[in-house]
């Protein structure tokens, strides 16, 4: 399959040193599940949907995301207007800038979301071959409570590139590894099931599975139409047909699995797709698994009993005595064949999108 290309709204400019905040370090606290560490604005506690903080009195959260993408790949295609329409934003200003001795760019935009304005600060910075990305999101008519604040908070960020954090740290739900899928990465409160953990796969017939929770509250409605809406919004297939749709039961949770098939944007190759969907009052959880035809009958079989072993953990709280509503996630522009990237482009397209 050809390249795909994610969106994150990162644009160059003119060169800043921004690693002197004024905040004495011994105030910064760990974004539990990640090498990040940051000094949240007053008010603000630690979430418990997504690597980072939020205010839930005023809609306002940082999130943390860590990307397999070196920053030159993550800056690609970001300087047109085209590119930050496609999630409705639009670009207030930008800089190059050194935080914490690391290359980056900052950013603000400002995005329409169900009706209200909300301004956001984007902070990505390298680091090696990789790359992290720290939204600020805020309600514009907040602007001046929070602007600098949280402006200053992801400004504050620093990076333990030799710290190991655990993939399932902090996340509210876990799975049982089935037949040869094994953890490969994860994303933000996204995991990544992979053929043996290789990641990207070496074959572009192997399955891959994800599962993840929603960012923040949503009106669902009525939840076989939510459920069959989230799969035709399944990033880089199209000609989506479902085949199945069943209602389920995991973990004392309602919602649907459905089976259904498609094709390949850009290449043509016959898919399938599997999801399913689980509802707990206006949160979900999403599981997805996209596989070519040719492996869709076995792989089925896995994503099923995956599915199955679904339950949710209890809350981060007792995670975060280590240390000291929502969010939608900005997307990364990454290379890389869609199957490669089917679980960055499931958590930026879906989830994102749904979150709206």
């Amino acid at each position: 399959m050809k390249a795909l290309t994610i969106i994150i709204l990162f644009l160059v400019g003119g060169v800043s040193n921004v690693a002197q905040t004024g905040v004495q370090p011994k105030q910064e606290k760990p974004v539990v599940g990640t090498r990040i560490s940051l000094v949240p604005p007053s008010g603000f506690i630690p979430s418990d949907r997504f690597p980072g903080y939020s205010q839930e009195s005023t809609g306002s959260s940082i999130m943390v995301t860590e990307f397999p993408a070196l920053l030159a790949e993550t800056s690609s295609g970001l300087s047109t207007p085209s590119a930050l329409s496609k999630r409705g934003m639009v670009l207030l200003k930008k800089e190059q800038v050194v935080v914490g001795g690391r290359v980056g760019v900052l950013a603000q935009v400002k995005q329409n979301l169900q009706e209200a304005e909300y301004l956001k600060w984007l902070l990505l910075l390298e680091d090696g071959k990789e790359s992290v990305l720290i939204t600020a999101a805020f309600p514009k008519d907040l602007e001046s409570e929070l602007s600098e604040a949280m402006k200053a908070s992801i400004l504050t960020v620093r990076v333990d590139s030799q710290m190991k954090v655990s993939p399932t740290e902090g996340l509210n739900f876990s799975l049982i590894e089935k037949g040869g899928l094994r953890i490969a990465k994860r994303i933000s409160n996204l995991l990544l099931y992979s053929r043996d953990g290789i990641f990207p796969s070496e074959d572009i017939n192997d399955p891959i599975f994800v599962v993840g929770q929603s960012l923040r509250n949503v009106d669902i409605g009525d939840t076989e139409a939510f459920a069959k809406a989230r799969v035709r919004q399944t990033a880089e297939v199209t000609d989506v047909q479902i085949e199945q749709s069943n209602k389920v039961t995991i973990d004392n949770l309602e919602g649907y699995e459905i089976v259904a098939k498609a094709k390949d944007k850009q290449s043509g190759l016959p898919m399938v797709v599997y999801q399913v969907l689980l509802f707990e009052g206006q949160d979900y959880y999403l599981m997805q698994g996209l596989v070519s035809s040719q492996n869709g009958q076995s792989s089925l079989v896995m994503f099923k009993e995956m599915s199955r072993s679904f339950s949710r953990r209890k809350s981060i709280s007792s995670v975060l005595k280590r240390s000291t509503k929502w969010h939608e996630q900005t997307v990364v522009p990454l290379k890389h064949s869609s199957r490669q990237y089917f679980a960055e482009e499931i958590y930026g397209a879906g989830i994102a999108r749904l979150a709206q």
